[in-house]
């Protein structure tokens, strides 16, 4: 699973740092920017596999992210 999240959107960083700890096998980057400004002002995202994300909040894209990866291996 490759995730891709933008460092201009809030709470990016911190969540990336999670992330990273939490599954070390995936493949996950801070970008400077993703290219999705519109969306990176109002709410929190992820580009995973190439597919916009939109959740509420970095917690939740986490517990999905969780569901993924338990259905994969």
């Amino acid at each position: 699973m490759k995730i891709r999240c933008c460092e201009q959107n809030k709470g990016a960083t911190l969540f990336v740092q999670q992330l990273k700890e939490q599954f070390v096998d995936l493949n996950i980057k801070l970008k400077k920017c993703a290219k999705q400004c519109k969306i990176c002002k109002r709410q929190p995202f992820a580009v995973i596999d190439k597919q916009l994300v939109l959740i509420n909040s970095f917690d939740e894209l986490c517990v999905s992210i969780e569901k993924q990866d338990v259905r994969t291996n």
